[in-house]
């Protein structure tokens, strides 16, 4: 995954691309209450229908690399909309990308809310080989802190929107999220905050674990796809 980098959301210029939401294949949901960053019942709707997408899964058995041509990276917008009474979690129709890339949009209309009720959170993708997040991963806003060769920033919530969406007193939480499917056919549902918490959802234990806190290596020579990340290289769940 090598996004572009994008300007955060409500700072965009008056061309910039829009995403349009939401997502007809994915059911808005109510936040839930004690959560109040990604949940995984909504990233496990928007795994269902993205992918499903052609190429989403699509990774060479014996390299465990994307295939050119075949493998395919597709980026969604992910955010909250709503009074604040009844605000529900809501995606974005996916950007198609390439074998390793995909750019999403961080400004939103929303079809059903004026952009007063729109809090872009993050964005969602798939890695076709089901690989763990990269440096560009955590180098794409909201999670590079404007500057990502510096430090991540020390707060999960950050400038882009004009105001926290604030739900029942809490505030939510920007973070981006990774979904992807190995070739046994199992899943894996990431989430990553700007202030480096990289977290797997364990199902047997019915809970976000925390893998690391990482940092996005410097985008120079020598170039290395993996985040610097403490205690360790990042490892995910076997489950």
């Amino acid at each position: 995954m090598a996004c572009a980098s994008s300007p955060p959301p409500n700072t965009t210029a008056p061309d910039a691309p829009i995403a349009q939401g939401p997502w007809a294949e994915v059911p808005a949901m109510e936040l839930p209450a004690g959560d109040p960053a990604i949940p995984i019942g909504f990233l496990r709707d928007v795994a269902d229908a993205l992918l499903k997408r052609p190429g989403a899964s699509v990774c060479d058995p014996v390299r465990k690399v994307p295939i050119k041509g075949l493998s395919t990276e597709y980026c969604a917008t992910v955010y909250v909309a709503g009074p604040p009474d009844s605000m529900s979690w809501r995606v974005t129709e996916p950007i198609q990308g390439d074998h390793e890339t995909c750019n999403p949009f961080f400004a939103v209309k929303d079809a059903d809310h004026s952009p007063a009720r729109v809090w872009v959170v993050g964005y969602i993708h798939n890695h076709p080989c089901a690989a763990a997040p990269s440096s560009q991963d955590l180098s794409l806003w909201p999670t590079d802190a404007f500057d990502p060769t510096v430090s991540m920033a020390e707060l999960r919530m950050i400038p882009g929107n004009p105001a926290p969406a604030v739900f029942r007193g809490g505030e939510i939480q920007m973070s981006s999220a990774l979904v992807a499917q190995r070739l046994d056919g199992t899943r894996f549902f990431l989430r990553y905050f700007p202030t480096g918490e990289v977290q797997q959802w364990s199902q047997p234990r019915s809970k976000w674990v925390t893998l690391g806190t990482c940092t996005p290596r410097r985008l120079s020579p020598p170039f290395s796809s993996a985040p610097q990340c403490r205690p360790g290289t990042l490892r995910l769940l076997n489950e």
